[in-house]
């Protein structure tokens, strides 16, 4: 491969669960055995140096970005998150920054040159994570921040042994896949605890807190919890916008500590002041009067209602929304009640996208102001809008990934 886009090219060959979801939620879906077989053919790694894997329903990209600024101060961090938002280069990255097209062509044609003398198969997201292990190699790199694409358990992620696991937030999400209850779900995610390891989770419901103990014992592991073993920090400055990130920077603060103890309060400060991510309850620095968040869940789209309620110097705000249709639309458009005077809703570039016209009839049902919306002049139109009244995209990685890439200068 010679350029990025025969890169692009052949991993939109493959098949992509993230683009066609199978609704029905197929156990046969997410396996460990393809991503094992490809690591011993290709002699990879599966045992990182400080190695944090994170799973959970909400905020498993903001905890790895504060795990990735502070352990950068004093060492190599290649960090492993997923979607992307604009380009596939955002899900591998080292301290904080795009790889280079070189690595990307020559890691991946390594990796489609192997695997098509055998008769192994990856789809999209295990190819990319292969790649992460491979770049771990080639790189030298001596930290590592995973984040799981789906649950914990049966992710392709969870190949990696002796890591010190991280659980976020955990909610509903996922349902088909991962279970329709909460006990359920928090068994799935907390698979992803190592015999002998360290997790630090945040503060959780009874049930999901009960299933993680669970974990911990059976894999005689030391359990960290908010609230009991660590305080929520109030010391630092948030880095990202909403009061939930409290939680989420002390469960950071409390691993990247226990993994680089050297790591000064002055070291700290200066890496989240440096930090960045996209999507996350922010603001657009040529147009502040424009919000974008990747919300695309109840618990997502709660606190991303949380923030709206404060951030109340506004005369109007308008909501546009696509969402998936294997998410709970209801449940996350109910948040909106009080916090919008339109919504707006339209449909993201992936066959995946729920139709507007069926988050019509639920928004309806709601008793919001909705209608119906064309995506790209909806985009247009809220970036006309006056300072005086606030545009929101939000609902999907595919909508606010879309809104970038249609205004790259936003």
């Amino acid at each position: 491969m010679n350029s990025f886009k025969e890169v692009l090219e052949y991993l939109d060959s493959l098949i992509n669960y993230e683009v066609d979801f199978p609704l029905g939620g197929s156990r046969d879906m997410p396996k460990l055995a393809p991503v094992y077989d490809a690591a011993r053919e290709l002699k990879l790694p599966l045992e990182l140096p400080k190695c944090i894997h994170i799973a959970g329903t909400v905020g498993k990209g903001s905890i790895a970005a504060m795990c990735q600024a502070m352990l950068s101060v004093r060492s190599r961090v290649l960090t492993f998150t997923s979607p992307h938002l604009v380009t596939p280069k955002e899900r591998v990255q080292l301290d904080g920054h795009d790889l280079p097209d070189e690595i990307w062509c020559e890691g991946i044609e390594f990796i489609r040159q192997r695997l098509n003398q055998s008769a192994i198969k990856l789809t999209y997201f295990e190819t990319v994570f292969v790649f992460y292990l491979w770049c771990a190699r080639r790189l030298c790199t001596d930290a590592h921040v995973v984040e799981t694409g789906l649950g914990g358990s049966f992710d392709a992620t969870n190949v990696l042994q002796k890591t010190t696991a991280v659980l976020t937030k955990i909610d509903f999400d996922h349902t088909a896949i991962l279970g329709k209850t909460l006990r359920e779900i928090a068994r799935d995610k907390s698979g992803i605890v190592k015999d002998g390891a360290t997790c630090y989770t945040v503060a959780q419901e009874s049930d999901a807190l009960a299933q993680i103990e669970n974990a911990c014992q059976r894999t005689k592991s030391l359990l960290s919890i908010e609230g009991r073993d660590f305080e929520t920090d109030r010391s630092f400055v948030l880095p990202l916008s909403g009061e939930f990130q409290r939680s989420n920077l002390s469960v950071a603060l409390a691993v990247v500590k226990s993994l680089d103890t050297a790591l000064s309060d002055d070291d700290i400060k200066a890496a989240l002041r440096k930090m960045t991510l996209r999507g996350r309850q922010q603001k657009l620095a040529t147009r502040p009067n424009i919000l974008i968040d990747v919300c695309h869940n109840p618990a997502s789209f709660a606190e991303l209602a949380k923030y709206l309620r404060d951030d109340s110097g506004f005369e109007k705000r308008i909501v546009l929304v696509a969402m998936m249709k294997d998410k709970d639309a209801r449940e996350s458009l109910r948040h909106l009640i009080g916090v919008t005077d339109e919504l707006w809703l339209t449909e993201a570039p992936t066959p995946r996208t729920l139709a507007a016209a069926a988050l019509k009839s639920i928004a309806d049902d709601l008793g919001l102001n909705a209608k119906c919306v064309e995506r790209e002049a909806a985009y247009r139109e809220l970036l006309s809008l006056p300072d005086s009244v606030q545009g929101v995209v939000c609902g999907s990685f595919y909508l606010v990934g879309d809104f970038l890439k249609s205004n790259p200068d936003a």
